[in-house]
């Protein structure tokens, strides 16, 4: 599992008042908002940004956030750049692992499987279908031009390819290794333990059974703090 991220990219428009000031900017992002996207692609409404289960995280920031624009990437004020990045916080694509060879260090086949549902991809076009819209006001529309590939009008068809083409991990990768019953497909047990090993616990990103609703730095802390109580549980009752 993992949450994937499309990206739109304004720049500087030729002449901007605001040109000279890019300089002062942050590198980090600057913004970021949590709303619920519209499962049928459209902009999402006011209802959206009220749901109590938003869906969505949208950043801004002066970097190039997407990895295929950073090769591209150049230094100096002809590249001033506003990137507003989606990301499904909550997407229902899974993907899978396939092992090349019984060695343990040849490293897998990866198979990410994003947009296989359809859901997720409705979200990303409408999360992105806002972006666009909000750039395309003032006070931003004075400063930024949004990028070519989207500064028209474009219909869903025409979305789904941009997605498909600019998805990129975020990368919050995790669930390889989820905590289940060994019945249900799960690799661990409620104590982190490996099914049929002894002495080996798995503690990191790979045990989630479904993927956090945002960030999993902070998660997969909680789950290192909760294995080192394990094991000293487990030193206690053996002594």
């Amino acid at each position: 599992m993992d949450h994937p991220g499309c990206s739109i990219i304004a720049k500087v428009v030729p002449n901007s008042t605001s040109t000279s000031r890019m300089d002062y900017s942050s590198s980090g992002l600057e913004l970021g908002m949590f709303y619920k996207g519209d499962i049928n692609g459209k902009i999402p409404s006011q209802k959206h940004f009220l749901d109590e289960r938003p869906d969505i995280q949208c950043h801004a920031s002066t970097n190039i956030l997407d990895p295929a624009g950073r090769g591209h990437a150049k230094s100096g004020k002809s590249n001033d750049t506003l990137t507003f990045v989606s990301t499904l916080n909550i997407p229902l694509s899974v993907g899978y692992l396939e092992l090349r060879s019984s060695n343990p260090f040849i490293h897998p086949r990866i198979f990410l499987n994003y947009y296989e549902k359809p859901e997720d991809l409705y979200l990303m076009m409408s999360s992105l279908k806002l972006s666009r819209e909000m750039l395309k006001q003032p006070p931003l529309s004075t400063v930024w031009g949004v990028e070519s590939d989207v500064d028209k009008e474009m219909s869903d068809e025409d979305w789904e390819k941009y997605i498909r083409k600019k998805s990129f991990s975020s990368p919050h990768p995790c669930g390889t290794v989820k905590m289940a019953p060994e019945s249900q497909g799960g690799c661990v047990n409620h104590r982190l333990q490996v099914y049929g090993t002894k002495n080996l616990r798995v503690v990191d990103a790979s045990i989630f059974p479904t993927i956090p609703a945002g960030n999993i730095n902070a998660p997969t802390a909680m789950v290192a703090w909760k294995a080192s109580r394990l094991i000293e549980e487990d030193y206690k009752n053996k002594s």
